[in-house]
């Protein structure tokens, strides 16, 4: 089965769970039925194809992946209607649907396709079922789909595959696949919206362009920070219960390195305290929280969040009153990347949390209110209420730092 360059750079690569984002007609389906084969060589190998729907996977990869194997005499018995092929040498291939991802439960796997990566239920599918049914016979999985925005598990586990040992992770246009001519994807270009083009002919995930961290770039922002000098951190807060969120940084000149961060589900403001001085016993603490932490709770026997941490001995730095949340947003994307292309805000991987968030809070659609639906604001807020004490910014914005998605300014 002959490969295009892109396609056996991902054939070839050892790693044992693969992701590949591509765009149209890139040859996915091709590539699918080379790796299937390819692992069915081996004698004994239980196989699975799955995508979307039994419809889908009978009209994807049904016929041609049967007439291959009969092609190379590889097949023994075929079932039309369970879509299944028993290899002579004990293999067995079968296609299946991912409608009811409990009927696939209670088998063991060799290796495992799953098409239309971004269309099934992927959480579910991966987590609960395939990852167990692989993890006996110590199989391995090809993920592979058209994108669907960051807000798709697929993304989630496309940028999870670039950092993890044993994961590799590709992205692959149209045009790079080498089965579509530049002329046609062109001729596509004019009859698309420019977004829809760049999901489904450039592979690129273009769900959260109305970011509130619109300055926040992954390969820019996020860096192992090593080993710096934690003697004083500076910890943004945000109280909310559910969960409660710190991030811990340190200043280096006019870098905010965040080093650490701290999420916590169910709990309080003691038991945050408790867990900051667990991990940093030594070190100076200012704390940057949620003005609305001023206030007593009943909860907390009359004392106010503040008080708790002043209590803690930190050093509590924090406005009298919200700012204007336009301010905020302002304040940290101006770390990020300045007027004049600097950047003074970065983010080391571990702080995953901190991360996601800075990726996927987003403006609800058409406005330029930040969306507290999603549950993305948390960790954004904890940080920026650290950057904006420390890096006020409300005056003499560059205007293309203040502008989201919509256009719309917002300072």
């Amino acid at each position: 089965m002959r490969l295009s360059i892109p396609q056996q750079t991902i054939a070839q690569d050892p790693s044992r769970f693969k992701v590949c984002c591509a765009g149209r007609r890139f040859g996915k389906s091709f590539l699918s039925m080379r790796e299937i084969c390819y692992r069915a060589r081996h004698p004994g190998q239980n196989i699975f194809y799955l995508t979307t729907s039994y419809r889908a996977a009978k009209m994807i990869m049904w016929k041609p992946l049967k007439n291959r194997l009969l092609d190379l005499r590889w097949a023994s018995k075929i079932n039309e209607s369970e879509l299944s092929i028993q290899l002579v040498n004990g293999s067995t291939i079968e296609l299946k649907g991912t409608e009811d991802p409990n009927r696939l439960r209670g088998v063991s796997l060799d290796y495992v396709v799953i098409d239309e990566a971004a269309e099934v239920k992927l959480e579910e599918l991966w987590g609960e079922i395939v990852r167990p049914a692989l993890a006996d016979r110590q199989g391995g999985a090809m993920f592979i789909g058209t994108p669907k925005g960051k807000g798709n598990p697929f993304y989630d586990m496309y940028v999870q595959a670039s950092s993890t040992p044993d994961w590799a992770a590709w992205q692959y246009t149209t045009i790079e696949g080498g089965f579509v001519t530049p002329e046609e994807v062109e001729a596509a270009r004019q009859d698309m919206s420019e977004r829809q083009f760049r999901q489904e002919f450039m592979a690129t995930f273009e769900t959260y362009e109305n970011r509130v961290a619109w300055a926040f770039d992954r390969e820019t922002h996020i860096t192992d920070t090593g080993n710096p000098d934690t003697r004083v951190i500076e910890v943004g807060l945000d109280f909310n219960r559910n969960p409660i969120h710190a991030t811990i940084s340190v200043r280096v000149g006019e870098d905010i390195l965040v080093i650490d961060e701290i999420s916590m589900y169910s709990s309080d403001t003691d038991e945050l305290v408790a867990e900051i001085k667990n991990r940093y016993p030594n070190s100076k603490v200012f704390v940057y929280p949620d003005p609305s932490g001023s206030r007593k709770q009943t909860s907390s026997g009359g004392r106010s969040d503040h008080i708790i941490l002043q209590n803690a001995g930190f050093i509590v730095k924090s406005p009298r009153k919200h700012d204007p949340v336009r301010d905020r947003i302002n304040a940290i994307n101006a770390r990020f990347r300045t007027a004049g292309g600097e950047n003074h805000l970065f983010i080391d991987p571990r702080c995953k949390v901190t991360i996601n968030s800075l990726d996927k809070h987003t403006f609800k659609e058409g406005t330029g209110i930040p969306d507290k639906d999603t549950g993305m604001d948390h960790a954004f807020d904890a940080l920026s209420y650290h950057v904006a004490y420390v890096f006020p910014l409300k005056k003499d914005v560059d205007p293309d730092l203040q502008t989201g998605k919509w256009g719309l300014a917002l300072a």
